[in-house]
């Protein structure tokens, strides 16, 4: 058992939480209080805080507790098996993010229906051939195909801007309805 779980507070806990849990135990488990309950409520009781006095001198202490703190993780560390979830694993907090307000409502763009496939491959598809018109009318020395190249050329760098600015705004239009 922790000095944490003794005092009944989290690891993360602040001082003064530790401080009121620490003032809250010593009331309920002083032996003074169980003198009347007989003998065994007192050891019982005196037993008890004596692990709540410990776990305070530990714990209440800001250079004891970090050492004690590295202590317990070199434990878990040291106690860990592969192919378990590591002990340092920290799972996703769906709450509020303290440090970014503004991501609690933080939605996906768009509606998320899909690009056509044509937005896709139709860019790549004008690059090769360009490339290749462009190759054949030099190789071939056939103005016209060539003029096709710098055509398809232009054109091909034209769909690669036009194609996400298009998907981007598609998805927008269809957020707004």
């Amino acid at each position: 058992m922790t000095h944490y779980e003794v005092l009944g507070v989290s690891a993360d806990a602040l001082m003064a939480d530790i401080r009121r849990a620490y003032l809250r135990l010593a009331r309920d488990h002083h032996p003074d209080v169980h003198a009347v309950d007989g003998d065994a409520a007192q050891a019982d009781a005196a037993e008890r805080m004596q692990a709540i006095n410990e776990a305070f001198a530990v714990v209440g202490e800001p250079d004891r507790r970090s050492a004690y703190d590295a202590t317990l993780a070199d434990e878990r560390r040291t106690s860990w098996a592969p192919g378990t979830v590591s002990p340092d694993f920290v799972p996703f907090d769906d709450g509020i993010d303290p440090e970014d307000p503004a991501a609690e409502h933080d939605i996906p763009y768009g509606d998320g229906s899909p690009v056509h496939r044509s937005l896709q491959v139709g860019p790549v598809f004008l690059l090769v051939v360009a490339l290749l018109s462009l190759g054949f009318g030099q190789l071939l020395g056939f103005r016209p195909l060539t003029a096709l190249g710098v055509f398809a050329l232009l054109a091909t760098l034209v769909a690669f801007v036009a194609a996400p600015v298009y998907a981007i705004m598609r998805s927008h239009i269809t957020t707004r309805d």
